[in-house]
């Protein structure tokens, strides 16, 4: 005793934590890793069915892109004030209060990751199915099994994920290069047949249009905002966040751009239109170039752009979940950190697991990304409010990095999503899943008043 204060047990072990081991390499990798999918390689054909000529395709693939952009000088700021695991769930609850930051977690949790993981799982059995003859229940097994590797990956270690993140993103990187070089060197422009002119799907109209457009964009640009979940683990979240973050949203419109010039070179719109699935845009587009044996690359290169994607939903993703355990919003064991590893372990196997229930019950590629876009881009946007929320009440909070254009990047960025949504919900043909994505965001609330009572007593109180 000293005083009447007891001292520390002398023994006392602390409980591990995350470990800061990511540097400015891989902040620019998850960025553009995550985001680089499956979106350049099955969106261009609903992009080209929803848009009325190719200045419209590029203007917004890159207009989209501007838009995340935005996105990013908000969540920059916000990352440089906040430099911990969690990411938006985080933001939420400091620029908007508890409840908020709650309901993006439940959805992270039950839509948003897991939904997006099990897209990219089924992208990737799908493709390998071209390749390997497989049953249905097969192709079910094999998305599964990606999600356990992943998973299992990222329980060894963050450096782990990270080295997986890089070696994954470099490679896809590579080979859309080599894609795009190879169209504009050896491909020459064709004309469009006249079957497929006559089989040319026609453009909706120019507003409906351009809001089916967004919302496949927003799935091609779907992981921008990775990086700050793992801010905890970054060497320098200072520096390398806003710089990952901005430097990887630049690399990718530059890349989405590029790629779809050479889409565009070789496969004209109107016969892009009257293409039945979305694989044989860029199967054709290479079969033109490289000749029939092309299809078994271009197989390989979406299985691991794929794999690579998916990787950082596991390695950022499940810190939110940490976080949302270690203020009592979710249940203690989820703040389990492994004693060696230093990853959070329960976190990452709930997510996998949720993630392969997601591709059993939603079966279909286009069903999974309409059900992830919904409720991501209403989050993402009270996300970047949260710096409007947060300079009014920590006017004197320390910015290492200040948001480029504030006030008004942030407002482009809000205003796009929240168009998008409202304009969905209204549609009675796009809003099935955004109907469901509403249902699970409600289910939150009853939830969050049982876990918030039942955590009171052991997590510090915030705004």
């Amino acid at each position: 005793m000293r005083g009447n204060r007891m001292d520390p047990e002398p023994h006392a072990v602390k409980a591990p934590e995350l470990r800061r081991s990511l540097g400015p390499t891989s902040a620019v990798m998850i960025t553009v890793g995550s985001v680089i999918g499956s979106g350049i390689f099955f969106k261009p054909l609903d992009i080209s069915q929803a848009l009325p000529s190719p200045i419209w395709i590029y203007g917004c693939w890159v207009g989209l892109g501007l838009v995340c952009l935005c996105g990013a000088f908000a969540y920059g700021e916000l990352g440089t004030m906040i430099p911990e695991a969690g990411g938006m769930y985080a933001y939420l609850r400091d620029g908007w209060g508890r409840l908020p930051a709650f309901l993006y977690g439940w959805c992270l949790l039950l839509v948003i990751n897991t939904g997006a993981i099990a897209a990219l799982a089924v992208v990737f059995s799908t493709s390998l199915a071209t390749l390997i003859h497989m049953s249905d229940a097969a192709r079910t097994a094999v998305a599964a099994g990606m999600i356990i590797v992943l998973a299992t990956v990222n329980h060894f270690g963050v450096r782990w994920g990270a080295f997986l993140q890089n070696i994954s993103t470099f490679t896809k990187l590579a080979s859309l290069a080599v894609i795009v070089l190879a169209v504009f060197l050896f491909g020459r422009s064709f004309d469009v047949p006249p079957a497929a002119e006559a089989a040319s799907v026609a453009s909706p109209g120019l507003i409906p249009g351009i809001v089916a457009a967004c919302v496949a964009l927003f799935w091609a640009y779907e992981g921008w905002h990775q990086l700050p979940f793992s801010a905890a683990e970054l060497e320098n979240p200072h520096r390398d966040l806003p710089r990952g973050l901005i430097l990887g949203v630049l690399i990718l419109i530059v890349t989405y751009l590029a790629v779809n010039a050479a889409y565009l070179h070789v496969v004209p719109q109107q016969e892009m239109r009257s293409l039945a699935t979305e694989i044989e845009v860029p199967q054709l587009a290479l079969t033109r170039v490289f000749g029939p044996g092309a299809g078994a690359w271009l197989t390989v290169m979406i299985c691991i752009s794929v794999f690579g994607a998916a990787n950082p939903n596991l390695l950022s993703a499940p810190r939110a979940l940490y976080a949302m355990a270690r203020d009592g919003l979710m249940f203690k064991a989820l703040t389990t950190v492994h004693s060696v590893h230093h990853t959070p372990t329960i976190a990452i196997w709930v997510q996998a697991i949720w993630a392969i229930v997601l591709v059993v019950v939603l079966e279909t590629f286009r069903d999974l990304t309409e059900y992830v876009v919904f409720a991501s881009i209403l989050f993402y946007a009270m996300g970047v409010g949260a710096v409007y929320s947060l300079r009014r009440r920590q006017p004197d909070k320390a910015r290492p990095y200040r948001c480029t254009g504030y006030p008004f990047t942030p407002a482009v960025f809000i205003l796009v999503a929240l168009f998008v949504d409202v304009y969905t919900l209204l549609d009675p043909a796009a809003r099935g899943n955004a109907v469901i994505g509403l249902g699970i965001l409600a289910l939150g609330v009853p939830v969050y008043f049982l876990m918030d009572r039942r955590g009171a007593r052991q997590a510090p109180s915030r705004p």
